[in-house]
């Protein structure tokens, strides 16, 4: 929507676009987050509270619970994706948004209130619950990505902007917390409980923020001038298949670039970069801060200026190629962050001190950022008014392929990677 037609979009719209962007990453990155919680939860109990992860044997739990985890969440998420797209016409927003939101709700408070249960008695069963709960989560996170972003298609660019800088925040909060917990300590079952209640209180501050922007008059304006323009578009006579299959055809483009940036970056990261080290003597620096704030903390900083500088920078435009060349031309990071330097690779090294790796990761990150939200904040202008909360739904439907085909490639990149 043009903010010509509505008027210069308020502040407070804007925050509420950003709380939702941060609540569709937020939950899911502190669930990732705590990661030495699950460890603990699935050691091997023989050797009691005393377990260390550096120097423990992981048990067939602890080995099977992160591929489980990435297996259960990308699957779950693509396919709620796509189902979202399809029934964004039959359910109402505020149905799949209130709906989508108090279910996660719900997950994250059993994830909560399991951290005070001991289940050293029934780890199988706590590792079956915990991914019933991953499939919930990742479900209901899917259809608020899915809404919101179809929500943000309707309003002023800003919003859009704004959301999807929200989406980056999400993983800076999620690198800061984890650069904390090390350096006071983490004790396993504390820090799990802290990321989960945070989470818990970020979800319903989600909740009371949208239910504010339902009720302000910027958003029945914007509601309303698109109702008027409904009947011109004639979009209630027309199937929803057509209706899909309309605007996948006139976003197709955004659409394709948009997966192929997250497929990029989805392939190499945090798969392969998590194996990149430091070219620096061995320290505390090295072995325990180096991955958390170079490769983590600098990616999702990186990614969130990109998503912010589209507020004054738009370049390049909506018309023409040189945007999706740009997208495409990212598959370049591949093979520069696979010659970075690591201990033990087998394939070759160029990179070899830290200074290269920074400069990579900056602009990997910059671009995967900068280039998605191009595509979201001008993917409402090929569609027409009332066909923009579906066109929302599109885009994030095929980021969703986009995040499982990079999922899926990444395997053979680790092993071109050479021994771990």
């Amino acid at each position: 929507m043009d903010e010509k037609v509505v008027g210069k979009t308020p502040l407070s719209v804007s925050v509420v676009f950003y709380i939702l962007g941060v609540a569709t990453l937020l939950p899911w990155n502190f669930f990732i987050t705590a990661e030495t919680y699950w460890q603990y939860k699935l050691r091997n109990t023989t050797l009691g509270d005393d377990w260390d992860s550096s120097n423990a044997t992981l048990t067939a739990l602890q080995l099977s619970f992160t591929p489980t985890l990435v297996i259960i969440s990308n699957v779950v998420a693509t396919l709620s994706f796509v189902i979202t797209s399809a029934i964004i016409r039959r359910v109402t927003e505020k149905v799949r948004l209130y709906g989508s939101m108090a279910l996660s709700l719900l997950a994250m408070l059993i994830v909560t209130v399991l951290t005070f249960i001991d289940s050293d008695e029934w780890q199988a069963a706590f590792f079956v619950i915990t991914m019933v709960i991953v499939a919930l989560l990742n479900m209901c996170m899917a259809v608020v990505q899915g809404s919101s972003s179809g929500l943000a298609g309707m309003f002023p660019a800003t919003c859009m902007t704004s959301m999807v800088s929200g989406q980056a925040i999400a993983g800076v909060f999620s690198s800061l917390a984890r650069i904390v917990s090390l350096a006071v300590g983490e004790e396993p079952i504390r820090s799990g409980l802290i990321y989960f209640l945070i989470a818990d209180v970020f979800l319903i501050i989600t909740i009371a923020s949208y239910f504010y922007l339902t009720r302000t008059d910027f958003y029945a304006k914007v509601k309303g001038e698109l109702a008027k323009k409904a009947p011109e578009e004639n979009l209630e006579a027309k199937s929803d298949f057509k209706v899909y299959w309309e605007v996948l055809q006139k976003i197709r483009l955004m659409g394709m670039t948009v997966a192929f940036v997250l497929l990029v970056t989805l392939a190499v990261f945090p798969a392969v970069v998590v194996y990149i080290t430091s070219t620096l003597p061995e320290s505390t620096w090295t072995k325990v801060y180096f991955q958390p704030t170079i490769t983590f903390l600098l990616f999702n900083v990186g990614d969130w200026v990109g998503r912010e500088v589209p507020r004054w920078i738009k370049w390049p435009g909506p018309e023409g190629w040189l945007l999706h060349i740009l997208g495409f031309a990212r598959i370049v990071f591949i093979p520069l962050l696979l010659l970075c330097y690591g201990d033990n690779k087998t394939f070759p090294t160029i990179f070899n001190h830290d200074a290269y790796y920074i400069i990579i990761n900056t602009l990997f990150s910059f671009t995967n950022g900068y280039i998605i939200t191009l595509t979201f904040i001008y993917y409402p202008m090929l569609v027409e008014s009332g066909e923009r909360e579906v066109g929302g739904a599109i885009m994030v439907a095929v980021l969703g392929v986009g995040l499982v085909a990079g999922s899926l490639l990444s395997p053979a990149l680790v092993a071109l990677w050479g021994p771990v």
